[in-house]
């Protein structure tokens, strides 16, 4: 294989990818994830694992899937071929590959025992991204770490996008440097295709090698921003004089992030939701979305899961997760109410426990239900009862800088290496207001 300096923009993996266990790398044959894979390749710091997901929506994605192959066999990286099987939908298709997509990589990474899954965005994605939201779609802003968007099964799956200052040509120049072919699909030309109109839209815009692009959003100084008194119990507490003062676009992706974790989903808002939602804020008032509870109170917006939404749909099980909110380690989440299902089946002591916390946090906490006896989860010293919210809430705003960082972000005691200069955000429950 011949070798080429890296493109412009390419960062200092060791710095960044600071583990030393495999990492996985998804490759689809385009050209942006073959020069990823042998850029890793080349800084040869790590085992590495690819996954190519078959779609099975082009008649030629069998031989796409093989020619990954054969790059992966070529840098001497393991490779694992993934297939999306089943009827398709006949609307929403686009949705609907890219969420089982990325159910497959989560779900192959860690059968694999593999943390990171390093994707090939680049700069041209931001572009692109930022182009769709304002035409309304709800299309995330890439960002360097992230948490696999398929929750709660991809928990402990964490996205790494080492390309995001590179441009899409840069990467092709690269390829033909080091004598290394692609492949186009067709599909990123369809006009059907939101994504596809807005990268031809941009193409000659940014055609120049050093046209500017828009970077990920600036997002603000998180202390500044959360309250955190009530973390534990699954409560996003924003600051008001704080919220009001961002830029508009830092704002909705706040309040699209904290609406998804509080809610235990992972279905992103469309963005007229979110832009009502932020519109209607200084005038208080409940408000619900994505499975949350949205209560302007004083100075701060309190964000929480709403305890309708649950009493109207089953709390989701998964991996011992209950509601996508908490880890129940030792317990099975098929015993766990809400305490808005069971509340008067709980002991006197548990309603005095109840009484002392918020009331914008009582309806939606886990309730143990075995036999005839409930009790309060949050009310015994809980070995094995973590809540995942906050944790999942600052990754998906790039709290993470590095690999090590990653360490037990969910289920652990600690937010290790994000936040020294204030408490961990969520560390077991040892009853109401005590933390470890």
């Amino acid at each position: 294989m011949k070798h080429a300096p890296f493109p412009h923009g390419f960062p200092d993996l060791s710095r960044r990818l600071d583990g030393d266990g495999p990492l996985a790398v998804a490759v689809s044959g385009g050209g942006d994830s073959v020069a990823l894979l042998y850029m890793l390749a080349e800084w040869g710091q790590r085992r590495l694992h690819v996954f190519c997901v078959d779609h099975g929506l082009n008649p030629d994605s069998a031989a796409w899937t093989a020619s990954v192959g054969a790059h992966a066999e070529r840098v001497g990286a393991q490779f694992t071929a993934l297939y999306w099987t089943g009827d398709k939908p006949s609307s929403g298709l686009a949705a609907a590959a890219r969420r089982a997509r990325h159910g497959l990589l989560a779900q192959a990474a860690r059968q694999s025992g593999i943390s990171v899954l390093c994707l090939a965005h680049t700069a041209d994605d931001i572009a692109e991204a930022t182009e769709m939201r304002a035409q309304g779609s709800n299309v995330g802003a890439p960002q360097a770490w992230s948490p696999s968007p398929v929750w709660p099964d991809g928990r402990g799956v964490f996205l790494h996008r080492p390309l995001l200052d590179v441009r899409r040509e840069a990467l092709r120049g690269y390829l033909r440097d080091i004598g290394v072919d692609w492949i186009d699909d067709p599909a990123n030309d369809n006009p059907a295709s939101l994504r596809a109109r807005v990268r031809a839209s941009l193409r000659s815009a940014v055609a120049a090698e050093n046209a500017p692009v828009p970077f990920a959003i600036d997002l603000p100084d998180l202390p500044d921003l959360i309250h955190t008194q009530w973390a534990d119990y699954g409560l996003i507490s924003l600051r008001a004089d704080a919220m009001h003062a961002l830029p508009s676009e830092t704002a909705l992706r706040v309040l699209s992030a904290a609406v998804v974790c509080a809610g235990g989903g992972d279905k992103l808002p469309r963005r007229a939701e979110l832009e009502n939602l932020l519109a209607r804020l200084p005038a208080g008032g409940a408000m619900t979305l994505c499975g949350s509870r949205i209560e302007p109170a004083a100075d701060l917006i309190h964000i929480t899961r709403n305890p309708g939404d649950i009493d109207r749909r089953p709390p989701a099980l998964s991996d011992q997760v209950w509601d996508g909110r908490f880890v129940v380690t030792g317990l099975d989440p098929a015993d766990i109410r809400p305490v808005c299902r069971v509340r008067s089946e709980l002991s006197a002591t548990d309603r005095d426990v109840l009484a002392a916390l918020p009331a914008i946090v009582r309806g939606h906490l886990p309730v143990l239900k075995k036999e005839n006896e409930s009790k309060l989860l949050s009310a015994y010293n809980v070995s094995g009862l973590n809540c995942l919210v906050m944790p999942r809430f600052f990754a998906a705003l790039g709290m993470i800088k590095t690999e090590s960082a990653l360490a037990g972000v969910f289920g652990s005691n600690s937010w290790p290496g994000l936040c020294n200069s204030w408490p961990s955000p969520c560390n077991s429950w040892h009853g109401p207001g005590k933390r470890m």
